[in-house]
């Protein structure tokens, strides 16, 4: 009995999308070979190649680096070059979800130029694939804003994130503010919290784990540094001179033109959505600036994910501000 046709071309999307992700993933990986990495690059590596060992602080990333080691071992695959792969995935499939989102091409270019996409790069460490379901977390927050869709979707999205790395939940607080925006259901929240409780639970319980202290410790020290680890206190030179470097690193083309742009253009951050995307931004900008770099330097992938709201937020307006110019010329042209 023949399929039918709906069902065909159901089929056919999908194989052209998994062939598409791994084309993608295929240039991204190479492009990875020259990508900069830090001390903890190789520490990771050795994790995922030597047994079912997590982070605390990013249990499924843990998880999913060491899968895809197992998966390519036996053709070969060194856990270093696994793990980039497994970045590499993620970020074909961030491609996709960028250009489902807008197809301009000043909005992608805001996003893909960024240093931020750098971690998509087949890098060696474990903040891609959280940055992936952020990106998802913001399409889902779009349609709940504006198209009345349910907000469970954006929230599963969100507490994957977290899975991957909880630096999600620095954007939390805008998550909230958005709920108020119309009434929703009780378990619409508490189901995906909760599941993501009992799964993080279930990790660390049930598998061998490591991860730094969550902390005060943590933030930039005030006056004095309290561990080993801290070596610049709030407003010092040496703070602000790191943190110039990651809003460099983490600009467009190693350009902070993002804050530039939103200021410019704010007068268009006129909809739910893209208010939603400024609070994560300013998020953002506030968590990298409270943060303590305790690998100085090297610790520009950490900190460039701060700026994806801002890309994000960046790109949408650019790309609205240059259709309404380009009508404009073309009205003005004889």
């Amino acid at each position: 009995m023949p399929l039918p046709s709906s069902n065909i071309v159901y089929a056919k999307t999908i194989a052209f999308r998994v062939l598409l992700t791994l084309v993608l993933a295929a240039i991204l990986f190479w492009l990875g070979q020259w990508t900069p990495y830090s001390r903890d690059s190789l520490h990771m590596a050795d994790m995922a190649g030597s047994g079912w060992r997590v982070t605390m602080h990013s249990v499924l990333t843990s998880i999913v680096h060491r899968t895809v080691y197992l998966t390519l071992s036996p053709f070969g695959w060194d856990a270093w070059n696994a793990l980039s792969m497994s970045s590499a995935l993620a970020g074909a499939i961030a491609l996709q979800v960028l250009f489902a989102f807008r197809r301009d091409p000043l909005f992608l270019a805001a996003n893909i130029l960024a240093g931020s996409f750098l971690v998509f790069v087949g890098e060696v460490e474990n903040y891609a694939w959280v940055n992936l379901f952020l990106l998802l977390t913001f399409i889902w927050m779009r349609r709940f804003l504006q198209n009345g869709a349910p907000i469970w979707p954006a929230l599963t999205c969100f507490f994957i994130a977290a899975l991957f790395h909880m630096l999600a939940f620095f954007y939390l607080p805008a998550i909230f503010l958005a709920m108020r925006k119309r009434p929703i259901r009780a378990g619409e929240f508490l189901i995906p919290f909760g599941a993501y409780m009992l799964l993080h639970f279930a990790c660390v319980t049930l598998l061998p784990h490591e991860g730094i202290e969550l902390s005060l410790t943590r933030l930039v020290p005030l006056f004095e540094t309290q561990r080993k680890d801290q070596w610049f206190t709030f407003l010092s030179w040496a703070h602000l001179e790191i943190k110039t470097y990651y809003h460099f690193q983490a600009g467009v083309l190693f350009l902070p033109l993002g804050w530039p742009i939103v200021i410019a253009l704010r007068k268009r951050i006129n909809s739910p959505f893209r208010r939603f995307m400024l609070q994560c931004a300013l998020l953002g900008l506030a968590w990298n600036t409270l943060w303590h770099p305790d690998l100085g330097w090297e610790d520009w992938d950490l900190f460039s994910q701060s700026s994806i709201p801002l890309h994000f937020l960046a790109g949408d307006l650019l790309a609205d501000w240059s259709k309404q110019y380009y009508r404009w010329r073309k009205t003005k042209t004889p």
